[in-house]
C-alpha cells in the first residue's frame, strides 16, 4: 500500500524533545530498525537539520541516511551522483521544511521527482513537515516566493488537491487559503495545524493524528462564494 504522512508542523525540526510524530513514522514502516532517509533540500541541506535528524531518528532505532545536493557527501549520506538504488532501498523518506519552490526545482533538475514517485509506488513511506508536507500534493499554499504573501504553487501531484500547513498558528494562511478557494486558484485542500498530521493510504485520507490539545486538520473547499471547512477528527498520539 502507498502511504504519505503530511505533517502541518512539529517533529524533530520544531520540538526540543522526542516527538510522537517521529515515533509514528518509525512505526508506520512496520520494521524494528527501519531505514529512513532525510531530504533537507527545502532548507538548502542545512547542517543543523541534518545533524538533528540523525540524532533523533538514530535514538529511535532507525538506520539513518540523508541525501544532500548542496553539501559535500559524508559517511552518513547517499551520494547524489548515484542515489536511485539506495533511495529505493529505504523504508521511509522524510522531507524537511523550508522553501518548497526551490526544493521542487532542485529535485526536477536531478530527476528526483521521478524516483520519489517510484518509491511511493513501491510502498516506501513518504513523509514530511511543512514544505515536506505540501510537496506531495497537486498544489501548496506557500510563502516560498519571498514576496511577503502566500501564493499557490504547483507541486508533485502524487496526492489530489491542495495543502496548507501551520494552519492554526498563522491567521494569514487561513485568510489566503479562503481567498484562493473563492477565486478557484487552488483545488479543494487539506489544511493541517502544527502538531497534527494526515496519513494518506493510496490517494485517500486514512487517519488524522494530533499530539497537542486543539490541533487538527480540515478539508477546505468553495461552495459558490462560500468557503466550507470540514473538521477531520484526529486520533491522539
Amino acid at each position: 500500500m502507498r502511504q504519505i504522512l503530511a505533517i502541518g508542523g512539529g517533529g524533530f525540526m520544531m520540538e526540543s524533545t522526542p516527538s510522537p510524530v517521529d515515533r509514528l513514522i518509525r512505526d508506520l514502516t512496520a520494521k524494528a530498525q527501519p531505514a529512513v532517509c532525510f531530504l533537507a533540500t527545502p532548507s538548502g541541506d542545512l547542517p543543523a537539520h541534518v545533524d538533528r535528524f540523525h540524532e533523533m531518528y538514530g535514538a529511535l532505532g532507525c538506520n539513518t541516511s540523508h541525501l544532500a545536493f548542496f553539501r559535500q557527501p559524508d559517511s552518513r549520506s547517499i551520494n547524489p551522483s548515484s542515489y536511485r538504488e539506495a533511495l529505493l532501498q529505504q523504508d521511509a523518506i522524510f522531507v524537511g521544511g523550508g522553501n518548497t519552490k526551490s526544493a521542487l526545482a532542485v529535485w526536477r533538475e536531478w530527476a528526483l521527482d521521478g524516483v520519489l514517485r517510484e518509491a511511493w509506488q513501491q510502498g516506501i513511506l513518504l513523509a514530511g513537515m511543512s514544505a515536506g508536507a505540501m510537496c506531495w500534493f497537486e498544489a501548496g499554499l506557500t510563502d516560498s516566493f519571498w514576496g511577503g504573501a502566500y501564493r499557490p504553487l504547483p507541486c508533485l501531484g502524487f496526492l489530489p488537491g491542495g495543502c496548507a500547513v501551520h494552519y492554526g498558528s498563522d491567521p494569514k494562511r487561513r485568510e489566503t487559503l479562503h481567498a484562493a478557494q473563492r477565486a478557484r486558484a487552488v483545488p479543494p485542500s487539506v489544511a493541517i495545524d502544527d502538531f497534527a498530521a494526515v496519513l494518506y493510504a493510496d490517494t485517500r485520507i486514512d487517519r488524522v493524528f494530533a499530539w497537542r490539545d486543539g490541533a487538527s486538520a480540515w478539508r477546505v473547499s468553495a461552495d459558490g462564494d462560500e468557503v466550507v471547512e470540514t473538521a477531520l477528527a484526529p486520533e491522539r498520539l
